[in-house]
């Protein structure tokens, strides 16, 4: 990643500098301090003892186990699986500043594309949701409904419930006689609609039960709305949810994530999950019972956005839908989509044509969590069926097509994720168990499936890839971390010199070329020194780490800046004169290379008379620098 303009670079260093790392670290754990700086247990990690440490002179945070680290912003994306960009929004939101907005950007605060505006908005709506499912007369259906649903008190607050009214504009009324939310910022936050007729503005969700729908970090982004049982309304459908707004859209959230990845984090990595469920209610009495790790779509099925976003947080998902044939036509349409991602998908269909809810009602949550843990791979899923009620040594056309279609699903995996070197052993150990499997049961020999799937992969290759692409993400297989281990130990100190004395950037650009450098990653950095000097800044431990968006960059140069200080106090050689050394060794190695190809240009004969005359007399003249002779001189 190269160097961010410098006023970009300003925007960001005010956020990192309004945002204290001890503050912002022990918001998400436990730090003590010990000397000057502050430690805490390694959330990455089964830490036995706290290894994560935070330094606030440095303003940057490191865990030597995990070998990760960097300042507020890569702690953040580290912790809450984010990019850089959503990592910088919302520091800045959190310390009050304002992010400079391009001139496409230039949005009125109080309008409804004020994004601000919005979340207040919904923020206020919900509280007024709430209050009127709690204490207004005209509620209290809702009330019965919810207790009828066995919902606890408990529930309904931590989920928000509310009650709209079955009143054109009772939200639009409240909004003008109190906070003053115009009718427009309510239309784009979702709240409201607004006739084509008539061209009025009028109440979206009246007379329903109100769900919240929070985004990952908390803040409502939208609502559910669940009409009364046997209310008699102009829309009749049994669920309304919100458009798509600026904050809001269904295929990038999943309803109550913000309150299931608090019991996430505390799981173990590698046996991190998450239940997915098609019902807002369905979630509540789940987390109600003890089963905390429940999500639910929102009125879509599971897409590659959804995915993405749960892999950030969980190794398996476990996914439970009705029990009915169209929950089960659901599972087999989105379980191609699942088949290629890396993640393991566990499919669990519930019996009797049950929901989640009235599951758990009847049953009780233990019968749940040992179907839970019976739940399928979904490649045997899928298996079984499609070979259900097939007689597979009789009805031989049949067979035939049900082999095709496991085939052809299997084969939507990537062959570098299933079945290629480097494919996670358990992915490529699943396939092929399968494959041994559907051979026996099949008759047929499994090098016969193993070419089949070939086929239908190379069949599929280019739509295969232009999908990857098209889902490519962070949360997709993250490229290794560099390693200062692999760095040039001569390059390694360049740097190292560097974050402890930025005043000597300008005599190290002088000498020392990025093309003189052999790690990509040092490249990077030195390119952003140079970049940082280049428009007038000071290239120092803060505005290098600043500019860095890279978390294993960051994370490099935290290590780099601590072992200089540590080396510092036993330092015997005054810096610039280390810094000196290493021009002379830069600049040795140059000459060598010059001089390696200029003799490969004389032993080639690449060269015509007066190119050779010259090239021999540069040579000799080297030769004689390196060894301390004089030039001869004339007469």
């Amino acid at each position: 990643m190269s160097f961010t303009p410098v006023l970009d670079q300003d925007v960001k260093e005010q956020v990192r500098q309004a945002t204290e790392i001890v503050d912002l670290v022990g918001r998400y754990l436990p730090l003590r301090r010990q000397g000057r700086i502050y430690v805490g247990q390694c959330p990455w990690h089964d830490d036995a003892r706290p290894s994560l440490q935070v330094n606030p002179e440095r303003q940057s945070w490191k865990c030597w186990v995990c070998d990760v680290g960097g300042d507020v912003f890569s702690f953040l994306m580290q912790h809450e699986k984010i990019g850089f960009r959503e990592a910088l929004e919302m520091l800045a939101e959190r310390a009050g500043i304002s992010l400079r907005p391009t001139a496409t950007q230039n949005v009125a605060p109080g309008s409804p594309q004020d994004k601000k505006t919005l979340y207040q908005a919904l923020q206020w709506a919900a509280e007024q949701f709430q209050q009127c499912l709690q204490q207004a007369p005209e509620a209290e259906e809702a009330r019965r409904y919810v207790e009828q649903r066995r919902l606890t008190d408990a529930s309904v607050q931590r989920f928000g419930l509310g009650f709209s009214p079955d009143s054109w504009q009772w939200l639009l009324d409240r909004a003008r006689g109190g906070r003053g939310f115009s009718p427009q910022v309510l239309e784009a936050a979702g709240l409201c609609g607004r006739s084509s007729n008539s061209g009025r503005y009028y109440d979206r969700f009246r007379g329903r039960l109100i769900f919240p729908i929070r985004d990952v970090q908390g803040r409502t982004i939208a609502f559910g709305g669940r009409i009364l049982p046997g209310a008699a309304g102009d829309n009749p459908a049994k669920y309304v949810n919100s458009p798509e707004t600026k904050l809001f859209s269904k295929s990038d959230n999943l309803y109550a994530l913000d309150l299931a990845r608090e019991r996430i984090a505390k799981l173990r990595e590698g046996e991190k999950e998450v239940v997915v469920v098609e019902g807002y209610t369905d979630v509540m009495m789940a987390h109600q019972v003890g089963l905390d790790h429940v999500v639910a779509v929102l009125g879509t099925a599971l897409g590659p956005r959804h995915i993405q976003l749960l892999r950030r947080f969980v190794d398996r998902v476990i996914l439970v839908l009705d029990g009915d044939e169209a929950g089960q036509r659901r599972t087999n349409e989105i379980l191609e989509l699942f088949i290629g991602a890396q993640i393991d998908l566990r499919i669990l269909t519930l019996p009797e044509g049950l929901d989640p809810c009235d599951f758990l009602l009847e049953r009780g949550p233990e019968p749940f969590r040992e179907m839970l843990d019976g739940a399928i791979d979904a490649l045997e899923h899928k298996t079984r069926a499609a070979t259900r009620g097939i007689d597979l040594l009789r009805e031989t056309h049949k067979a035939n097509q049900a082999l095709e279609d496991i085939l052809s699903t299997i084969a939507k995996a990537p062959a570098q994720v299933a079945g290629m070197p480097g494919a996670p052993a358990n992915t490529r150990l699943r396939e092929q168990q399968l494959l041994a499997r559907l051979a026996r049961q099949f008759g047929l020999p499994e090098h016969e499936l193993q070419s089949r799937i070939g086929e239908l992969r190379r069949k599929h290759q280019p739509r295969t890839a232009a999908v990857n692409a098209d889902r490519a993400a962070p949360s997709t297989k993250p490229p290794a971390r560099p390693k200062l281990r692999d760095f040039d130990a001569g390059e390694i100190e360049l740097l190292e010199i560097l974050t402890v004395h930025p005043e000597l950037a300008e005599l190290a650009l002088r000498e020392i070329e990025v093309g003189q450098l052999k790690s990509e990653p040092v490249r990077i950095i030195y390119r952003t020194i140079h970049g940082i000097y280049d428009t007038g800044g000071t290239p120092d431990f803060g505005n290098v780490l600043t500019a860095l968006d890279d978390p294993g960059l960051k994370n490099i140069w935290v290590e780099l800046d601590e072992r200089a200080h540590a080396k510092a106090a036993a330092a015997q050689t005054h810096s610039r004169d280390r810094l000196q050394g290493l021009i002379d060794i830069f600049r040795y190695a140059t000459m060598t290379r010059d001089r390696r190809q200029q003799l490969v240009a004389l032993q080639e004969k690449r060269l015509d008379d007066q190119e050779e005359l010259d090239v021999l007399q540069n040579l000799i003249a080297q030769e004689r620098s390196r060894h301390g002779i004089s030039a001869p001189k004339e007469g």
